[in-house]
């Protein structure tokens, strides 16, 4: 089967789900294309927005396609939305789109804005290569991947743990197993009903690769791909918590095993999308 997949290639979601997925999955990988890229490939999966442009080269071609829905609702003006409106604005965009499938983020999204369509929930592969946490004798480091933006509402929270156990927050480190602890936390204008209910999980799939202990909201992909080992805040007084529990080593030990058991590689999510993929040429 010969496999399309594109996308505009300027976000980290395109990375995961556009390159990497598509070298994994053996596709032709192109952000821009053409009548005739379409006409070449059995089934194209766009990944993230459907330009004007790649949305006619498809109606022209009239290859069969899927939508890969992942994080292309606009941040962080989403953030204010109440669920009927990020619920109406899916829908919309998909009749537009006018796609043959759907990839779905998480379960809850789908079962938020399923229009009837043939569709698969992909969860967020993790990083290819990443490393293992050694899982250190005693808590040095705890951080965060991502925007700093994102955490901003909890710094001062994280800050106080830190300064009463004589930890470091660390955002961004040069490996997730520099870390003790990831933190998965948002606030503000980036924790609204979108955030909550339909990311992706990413940030847990690298922990779980990893081996790193967890604390994160209960955010729905996160619930979805849990393994029972997670700790979970929502306030500063449950990442206190959260962080206690995680203090011992045996802990994070047990932890790091479970989570490595879990871990969600990309080349398993290329054969769950081939699969299906198989499905929507039929």
């Amino acid at each position: 089967m010969r496999i399309l997949i594109t996308g505009r290639g300027t976000s980290g979601s395109w990375q995961i789900r556009g390159a990497q997925l598509g070298a994994a999955i053996g596709a032709t990988v192109k952000q821009g294309v053409t009548v005739a890229d379409c006409r070449s490939a059995d089934v194209v999966v766009v990944v993230k927005r459907a330009t004007p442009e790649t949305l006619a080269a498809l109606r022209t071609a009239g290859t069969p396609w899927a939508f890969d829905a992942l994080d292309f609702y606009p941040q962080p003006q989403c953030g204010t939305w109440s669920r009927a409106t990020s619920i109406a604005w899916v829908r919309d965009k998909l009749e537009h789109y006018r796609p043959t499938a759907v990839v779905w983020p998480n379960q809850k999204m789908r079962e938020d804005c399923d229009t009837g369509l043939p569709g698969i929930v992909l969860r967020h592969h993790h990083r290819p290569g990443i490393r293992v946490n050694p899982i250190r004798d005693r808590v040095q480091a705890i951080g965060y991947e991502g925007a700093p933006a994102y955490v901003e509402a909890w710094r001062s929270a994280i800050e106080r743990e830190c300064a009463r156990r004589g930890w470091r927050f660390v955002a961004n480190p040069q490996h997730l197993a520099d870390l003790d602890i990831v933190l998965a936390l948002r606030g503000g204008q980036w924790a609204g009903y979108v955030s909550r209910h339909w990311k992706s999980a990413v940030k847990l799939a690298n922990a779980h690769a990893s081996g790193t202990p967890f604390v994160g909201q209960q955010e729905c992909g996160y619930m979805e791909t849990a393994t029972g080992c997670e700790y979970w805040a929502e306030d500063a007084a449950s990442l206190r918590t959260s962080l206690d529990w995680l203090t011992p080593h045996d802990n994070r030990e047990m932890i790091s095993q479970r989570f490595l058991q879990q871990a969600y590689p990309v080349a398993q999510a290329a054969k769950d999308l081939a699969e299906f993929l198989c499905c929507v040429v039929r």
